[in-house]
């Protein structure tokens, strides 16, 4: 489809595959099993949920598929040729496929050989080989590339560009193996001056041309709630605000993401227009939506739908359970979370007892991250459980969840009522209602009530699942 001429072109959205080559499990013992614990991620069916998609987009026959990053577990090589293999199903159909990496997809640690109680390590990619391996699906010359990235923009035809984005940091991604402290992958997103600048650049000459933009990236560039660039700021490319302003006057109004495993639209606007922001969820994990949108360059206007995966050939009841399994990890995702971000958590407690030694006299948190998910498990799982569910099923302002904002605003004075203790307890009551409750309020109603740019002059409520938008 390099020049189709029709006015409407059908586009197919799917993100975080997380796709893991069988092969990778020699035996499936402890090892593996602890690794499952840690997440939601369905990875024994993701080559069967990749199949499933493939098999419903066929049946559509869109003009063109975006692939938003993490199309493997951890950047195995083995798993990367699984997916290119299978994609290549639909070039082979006639339909395009672009793809842009994720966090997970290259340079991994954490890429592994599973094999009863043990693992080893399995071969990852450079990126080059990503660029190779996908050469089909937005890596060869019909694409300009940004020569310091994975990024490219690729001309669907006279009316309509796609601006693919990386802004993984892979090349930080640490070994034990190569001598390095630990083994870690970068979560987080940003992008170097140059590359930036390639970008705006890019979508500038696209829009001078008549054509529409498109973006596509793994990070997200528009915040899905209140203080998410605070707050969960892996999740959000660096330098958010002033790379989305600078597209925002290049003409891109509307960038398709991943990453956080959500189905969530979310807008911003400011006196230089709208930037809209489509967070497709996981293929691999509950919800395990996908999307389809009728692009029409011509008119301006984007109509979104969204499916889900209920099904599998193996699983009738596979959405259910998704469902169920995505409620049994939320304690290991929050001991996993706290596990992981532990420094991070003790240094700023203990700046905050450097800087208020009365208060933290009276204040006994637990010393270990597991105490301290315990405490917050005790008293907030099943609020947060139904608001992580929300959240990640999308349309939640659809719903009345006033009564669940107390509960978790409830629980959280059960937090406070068991860590402080003496003359401070009153206090500290008084403390959390002035300054936190307002700030923790807007993060929850930003969430559970599906408002963007909540508490601005720009406040809106987009339905998360179908939706007409502008670009």
């Amino acid at each position: 489809m390099s020049q189709t001429t029709r006015n409407i072109i059908k586009i197919a959205v799917i993100s975080d595959l997380h796709v893991m080559a069988p092969q990778l499990v020699i035996n499936d013992g402890t090892a593996f099993q602890e690794y499952l614990n840690q997440d939601r991620k369905m990875l024994h069916e993701s080559p069967e949920i990749l199949d499933t998609l493939i098999g419903n987009i066929l049946q559509l026959m869109p003009d063109l598929v975006l692939v938003t990053g993490d199309l493997t577990k951890d950047g195995e090589l083995a798993s990367h040729l699984l997916v290119a293999e299978k994609l290549q199903g639909l070039v082979d159909a006639g339909i395009q496929v672009l793809v842009v990496p994720g966090n997970h997809d290259i340079n991994n640690p954490d890429a592994r050989i599973y094999d009863g109680d043990n693992t080893q390590p399995a071969q990852t990619i450079t990126r080059q080989q990503f660029a190779e391996i996908y050469r089909n699906m937005g890596y060869d010359n019909d694409s300009q590339r940004d020569p310091d990235t994975l990024s490219y923009r690729r001309d669907i035809n006279n009316q309509l560009t796609i601006l693919a984005i990386d802004a993984c940091m892979d090349r930080l991604n640490t070994f034990i193996a190569k001598g390095d402290a630990q083994d870690h992958c970068k979560t987080s997103g940003m992008l170097e001056a140059s590359s930036q600048q390639w970008i705006v650049d890019q979508a500038t000459k696209a829009k001078a041309a008549g054509q529409r933009v498109i973006a596509m990236m793994h990070h997200h560039l528009v915040p899905h709630f209140h203080m998410e660039d605070t707050l969960a700021a892996p999740y959000m490319v660096k330098d958010a605000k002033q790379l989305c302003r600078q597209l925002i006057e290049a003409g891109v109004h509307v960038v398709f993401t991943g990453h956080l495993h959500i189905s969530d639209i979310s807008q911003t606007s400011s006196r230089e227009g709208n930037m809209v922001e489509v967070a497709t969820s996981a293929a691999v994990g509950y919800p395990c939506q996908w999307r389809v949108i009728n692009c029409n360059p011509y008119s301006g206007k984007l109509q979104l739908h969204t499916r889900w995966v209920e099904s599998l050939p193996s699983q009738p009841d596979f959405g259910e359970r998704a469902r169920q399994m995505f409620v049994n990890c939320i304690p290991t995702i929050v001991h996993g979370v706290l596990n992981r971000y532990w420094n991070e958590v003790s240094q700023a407690i203990d700046n905050y007892r450097h800087q208020h030694p009365f208060i933290m006299r009276y204040v006994n948190l637990p010393d270990t991250p597991e105490g301290t998910a315990n405490l917050l498990l005790k008293h907030l799982q099943e609020s947060v459980t139904k608001a992580y569910i929300a959240f990640a099923e999308g349309n939640e302002g659809g719903n009345d969840h006033q009564q669940l904002v107390e509960q978790l605003i409830k629980g959280m004075g059960h937090v406070v009522n068991e860590t402080v203790r003496g003359i401070l307890k009153p206090i500290a009551k008084i403390v959390l209602r002035l300054r936190i409750y307002g700030i923790v309020r807007l993060v929850l109603r930003s969430i559970l009530e599906d408002r963007n740019d909540i508490g601005t002059a720009h406040e809106a409520v987009i339905n998360d699942h179908t939706a007409i938008v502008s670009f």
